[in-house]
Protein backbone atom coordinates (compact mmCIF):
# COMPACT_ATOMS: atom_id res chain seq x y z
CA UNK A 1 0.00 0.00 0.00
CA UNK A 2 2.90 2.39 0.57
CA UNK A 3 3.83 2.74 -3.14
CA UNK A 4 0.21 3.65 -3.89
CA UNK A 5 0.31 6.46 -1.29
CA UNK A 6 3.46 7.91 -2.97
CA UNK A 7 1.80 7.97 -6.37
CA UNK A 8 -1.30 9.63 -4.95
CA UNK A 9 0.81 12.32 -3.31
CA UNK A 10 2.49 13.31 -6.67
CA UNK A 11 1.26 16.65 -8.12
CA UNK A 12 0.47 17.39 -11.86
CA UNK A 13 -1.23 19.89 -14.17
CA UNK A 14 -4.99 20.00 -14.07
CA UNK A 15 -7.05 20.27 -17.26
CA UNK A 16 -7.90 23.90 -16.43
CA UNK A 17 -4.22 24.81 -16.08
CA UNK A 18 -3.42 23.19 -19.44
CA UNK A 19 -6.27 25.10 -21.12
CA UNK A 20 -5.11 28.40 -19.61
CA UNK A 21 -1.50 27.76 -20.68
CA UNK A 22 -2.66 26.89 -24.21
CA UNK A 23 -4.73 30.07 -24.45
CA UNK A 24 -1.83 32.21 -23.20
CA UNK A 25 0.54 30.55 -25.67
CA UNK A 26 -1.91 31.19 -28.51
CA UNK A 27 -2.19 34.86 -27.52
CA UNK A 28 1.59 35.20 -27.38
CA UNK A 29 2.00 33.56 -30.80
CA UNK A 30 -0.70 35.80 -32.28
CA UNK A 31 1.00 38.91 -30.93
CA UNK A 32 4.39 37.70 -32.14
CA UNK A 33 3.13 36.90 -35.64
CA UNK A 34 1.20 40.18 -35.75
CA UNK A 35 4.34 42.09 -34.83
CA UNK A 36 6.31 40.25 -37.50
CA UNK A 37 3.60 40.99 -40.08
CA UNK A 38 3.63 44.67 -39.18
CA UNK A 39 7.41 44.69 -39.43
CA UNK A 40 7.34 43.05 -42.88
CA UNK A 41 4.62 45.44 -44.10
CA UNK A 42 6.60 48.41 -42.80
CA UNK A 43 9.74 47.12 -44.50
CA UNK A 44 7.90 46.63 -47.80
CA UNK A 45 6.32 50.05 -47.52
CA UNK A 46 9.72 51.59 -46.84
CA UNK A 47 11.17 49.83 -49.90
CA UNK A 48 8.30 51.10 -52.07
CA UNK A 49 8.81 54.66 -50.84
CA UNK A 50 12.56 54.43 -51.36
CA UNK A 51 12.07 53.06 -54.88
CA UNK A 52 9.60 55.83 -55.70
CA UNK A 53 11.94 58.51 -54.36
CA UNK A 54 14.83 57.03 -56.34
CA UNK A 55 12.85 57.01 -59.58
CA UNK A 56 11.63 60.54 -58.95
CA UNK A 57 15.19 61.74 -58.36
CA UNK A 58 16.49 60.06 -61.54
CA UNK A 59 13.67 61.41 -63.72
CA UNK A 60 13.94 64.87 -62.14
CA UNK A 61 17.67 64.98 -62.90
CA UNK A 62 17.02 63.77 -66.44
CA UNK A 63 14.48 66.51 -67.21
CA UNK A 64 16.58 69.22 -65.61
CA UNK A 65 19.72 68.18 -67.47
CA UNK A 66 17.98 67.93 -70.84
CA UNK A 67 15.49 70.79 -70.77
CA UNK A 68 17.81 73.35 -69.20
CA UNK A 69 20.32 72.72 -71.98
CA UNK A 70 18.05 72.92 -75.05
CA UNK A 71 19.74 74.53 -78.03
CA UNK A 72 18.01 77.44 -79.86
CA UNK A 73 18.57 75.94 -83.31
CA UNK A 74 16.52 76.76 -86.37
CA UNK A 75 15.76 74.56 -89.35
CA UNK A 76 14.19 75.27 -92.72
CA UNK A 77 10.75 73.74 -93.39
CA UNK A 78 10.98 70.42 -95.22
CA UNK A 79 7.48 70.63 -96.70
CA UNK A 80 7.63 71.67 -100.38
CA UNK A 81 4.57 73.83 -99.81
CA UNK A 82 6.58 75.94 -97.34
CA UNK A 83 9.51 76.72 -99.63
CA UNK A 84 10.78 80.21 -98.89
CA UNK A 85 9.27 80.25 -95.40
CA UNK A 86 11.55 81.50 -92.59
CA UNK A 87 13.42 78.88 -90.53
CA UNK A 88 11.54 77.48 -87.57
CA UNK A 89 12.89 77.01 -84.06
CA UNK A 90 13.48 73.36 -83.29
CA UNK A 91 11.38 73.43 -80.15
CA UNK A 92 7.78 72.29 -80.29
CA UNK A 93 5.53 70.62 -77.80
CA UNK A 94 2.08 69.47 -76.81
CA UNK A 95 0.49 68.06 -73.68
CA UNK A 96 2.20 64.66 -73.92
CA UNK A 97 5.13 65.18 -76.31
CA UNK A 98 8.10 67.47 -76.73
CA UNK A 99 10.67 68.02 -79.50
CA UNK A 100 13.88 69.96 -78.98
CA UNK A 101 17.55 70.14 -79.94
CA UNK A 102 20.36 69.26 -77.58
CA UNK A 103 23.75 67.62 -77.32
CA UNK A 104 24.99 64.18 -76.39
CA UNK A 105 28.14 63.79 -74.30
CA UNK A 106 31.29 62.59 -76.07
CA UNK A 107 31.15 59.36 -74.06
CA UNK A 108 27.98 58.42 -75.98
CA UNK A 109 28.48 59.86 -79.45
CA UNK A 110 28.73 63.58 -79.07
CA UNK A 111 27.23 66.11 -81.42
CA UNK A 112 23.88 67.82 -81.74
CA UNK A 113 20.70 65.75 -81.90
CA UNK A 114 16.97 66.19 -82.28
CA UNK A 115 15.21 64.76 -79.25
CA UNK A 116 11.58 63.74 -78.97
CA UNK A 117 9.93 62.78 -75.68
CA UNK A 118 6.71 60.85 -76.26
CA UNK A 119 4.49 58.15 -74.82
CA UNK A 120 4.58 54.69 -76.39
CA UNK A 121 1.82 52.16 -75.78
CA UNK A 122 3.30 48.85 -74.61
CA UNK A 123 0.42 46.40 -74.16
CA UNK A 124 -1.71 47.70 -71.30
CA UNK A 125 0.78 50.33 -70.20
CA UNK A 126 2.30 53.55 -71.53
CA UNK A 127 6.04 54.15 -71.38
CA UNK A 128 7.86 57.45 -71.75
CA UNK A 129 10.62 57.14 -74.34
CA UNK A 130 13.25 59.43 -75.79
CA UNK A 131 13.91 59.31 -79.53
CA UNK A 132 17.21 60.70 -80.84
CA UNK A 133 18.05 61.67 -84.40
CA UNK A 134 21.20 63.48 -85.61
CA UNK A 135 20.70 67.15 -86.40
CA UNK A 136 22.28 68.33 -89.62
CA UNK A 137 21.80 71.21 -92.03
CA UNK A 138 23.40 69.23 -94.87
CA UNK A 139 23.48 65.76 -96.36
CA UNK A 140 26.66 64.68 -94.58
CA UNK A 141 25.02 64.23 -91.21
CA UNK A 142 22.06 62.43 -92.71
CA UNK A 143 24.08 59.22 -93.00
CA UNK A 144 24.75 59.00 -89.26
CA UNK A 145 22.96 56.00 -87.80
CA UNK A 146 20.26 57.04 -85.30
CA UNK A 147 20.37 55.77 -81.74
CA UNK A 148 17.71 53.37 -80.51
CA UNK A 149 14.94 54.97 -78.45
CA UNK A 150 15.69 55.12 -74.73
CA UNK A 151 13.17 54.14 -72.06
CA UNK A 152 12.83 57.00 -69.57
CA UNK A 153 9.91 55.88 -67.38
CA UNK A 154 7.55 52.89 -67.26
CA UNK A 155 3.84 52.60 -66.40
CA UNK A 156 2.98 56.23 -67.06
CA UNK A 157 -0.67 56.99 -66.40
CA UNK A 158 -0.49 60.64 -67.37
CA UNK A 159 2.19 62.93 -68.78
CA UNK A 160 1.57 66.64 -69.19
CA UNK A 161 3.92 69.33 -70.48
CA UNK A 162 3.19 73.03 -69.91
CA UNK A 163 5.06 76.06 -71.22
CA UNK A 164 5.29 79.48 -69.64
CA UNK A 165 4.85 82.28 -72.16
CA UNK A 166 6.15 85.49 -70.67
CA UNK A 167 4.75 88.88 -71.64
CA UNK A 168 7.20 91.38 -73.12
CA UNK A 169 7.38 94.86 -74.59
CA UNK A 170 6.62 93.57 -78.10
CA UNK A 171 3.45 91.89 -76.95
CA UNK A 172 1.87 94.48 -74.69
CA UNK A 173 -1.64 93.08 -75.08
CA UNK A 174 -0.62 89.57 -74.12
CA UNK A 175 -0.45 88.12 -70.65
CA UNK A 176 2.17 85.89 -69.09
CA UNK A 177 0.58 82.48 -68.77
CA UNK A 178 1.05 78.72 -68.88
CA UNK A 179 0.05 77.12 -72.18
CA UNK A 180 -0.34 73.46 -73.15
CA UNK A 181 1.04 73.79 -76.67
CA UNK A 182 4.13 75.54 -77.99
CA UNK A 183 4.51 76.71 -81.60
CA UNK A 184 6.35 79.99 -81.02
CA UNK A 185 9.65 80.83 -82.67
CA UNK A 186 11.33 81.46 -79.32
CA UNK A 187 11.92 79.32 -76.26
CA UNK A 188 9.46 79.38 -73.35
CA UNK A 189 10.61 80.99 -70.12
CA UNK A 190 9.77 77.83 -68.16
CA UNK A 191 8.87 74.23 -68.91
CA UNK A 192 6.73 72.27 -66.45
CA UNK A 193 6.42 68.50 -66.42
CA UNK A 194 3.65 66.71 -64.50
CA UNK A 195 3.88 62.94 -64.23
CA UNK A 196 1.52 60.37 -62.72
CA UNK A 197 2.40 56.69 -62.69
CA UNK A 198 -0.13 53.90 -62.58
CA UNK A 199 -1.26 53.03 -59.04
CA UNK A 200 0.74 55.91 -57.57
CA UNK A 201 -0.13 59.46 -56.44
CA UNK A 202 0.94 62.29 -58.78
CA UNK A 203 4.59 63.32 -58.58
CA UNK A 204 5.53 66.90 -57.66
CA UNK A 205 5.72 69.17 -60.71
CA UNK A 206 9.16 69.51 -62.30
CA UNK A 207 9.81 73.07 -63.47
CA UNK A 208 12.86 73.85 -65.61
CA UNK A 209 14.14 77.13 -67.04
CA UNK A 210 16.01 76.80 -70.36
CA UNK A 211 19.38 78.52 -70.14
CA UNK A 212 19.45 79.48 -73.83
CA UNK A 213 18.04 82.78 -75.05
CA UNK A 214 16.25 83.21 -78.36
CA UNK A 215 14.62 86.58 -77.90
CA UNK A 216 10.90 87.30 -78.21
Amino acid sequence: MKPMRNRASQTGFTLLEIIIATVLLSIMMTLLLGGMRIGVDSWNQGERLADRASRLLVVDNFFRAHLSDVKPLFESPTDARQVGAPPQLLFRGGEDWLEYAGTLPPQVRGGIYKFRLHLVEEGERNDLKLAMRPFSTGEKGGNVEPIEDVLVLENVKQLRFSFYKKNNANNANGESQWVREWKENFLPSLIRVDVTLRDEPPWPSIVVAPRAETGQ
